[in-house]
């Protein structure tokens, strides 16, 4: 399904990631593990075009359903069927729960945006009950839901999440794991920066072990 081969790039002229290259079939969940300044959530903005490869290095691309996306725009991953959802600034703070799926679901024809808002609430019944609450009165956890929830008004067939579980208690942990669990056996596909690996040890199905910015191991 995803193919990343010889990916070298970095912030500025500070290099990141050193050659890396790994495959990720259709509802595998991955996870990328590994300290901080490994280069795991560089791997997510690279694969989502945030970041580009260093163009001097001509093999490094990315290849998503046999399609070279390679640096493409952050739309057109959409339309892939690839999201992102980053660890900061994930909501609209200004609107209330419902409000934030619909601007989400704003490239979509108003009635259609209305349909994927709706069918968040049948895959989250949680945020429906808090549908006209803003993240103002929303718990830290209760965010990282509706984070979740903007992502997947676009049905997503790739999910890159980076750091969920952060400042998510016990309880909202279990909804999203849950929620991870569920999506994975609808065959959708996951690669995950996570430092609580135990909240993921049930879905998980691969690890990529990053150190100074290469995949050192490899755990299935």
């Amino acid at each position: 399904m995803l193919k990343v081969e010889h990916i070298t790039t970095g912030y500025g002229k500070k290099q990141v990631l050193t050659d890396v290259s790994f495959s990720v079939d259709k509802g595998d969940v991955v996870l990328l593990s590994g300290g901080n300044g490994s280069g795991k959530s560089t791997i997510l903005k690279t694969i989502y075009g945030l970041l580009k490869p260093w163009a001097d290095l001509q093999e490094g691309k990315i290849v998503f359903e046999d399609r070279n996306i390679t640096a493409s725009h952050v739309s057109e991953m959409i339309r892939q069927g690839i999201a992102y959802m980053p660890q900061k600034k994930n909501v609209f703070e200004d609107f209330t729960v419902e409000e934030n799926l619909f601007v989400s679901a704003g490239i979509y024809p108003k009635t259609e945006a209305k349909k994927r808002a709706y069918n968040v609430f049948e895959i989250l019944p949680k945020l429906k009950a808090m549908r006209k609450r803003t993240p103002f009165h929303l718990s830290g956890g209760e965010k990282q839901l509706l984070a979740f929830g903007n992502m997947l008004v676009h049905s997503p067939k790739l999910v890159l999440l980076d750091e969920p579980f952060a400042g998510v208690d016990a309880e909202n942990s279990e909804v999203f794991s849950s929620c991870i669990a569920d999506l994975k056996n609808r065959n959708v596909t996951f690669i995950i920066v996570e430092h609580k690996k135990q909240l993921l040890e049930n879905v998980v199905n691969k690890e990529l072990e990053l150190e100074l910015g290469e995949i050192k191991n490899e755990k299935k």
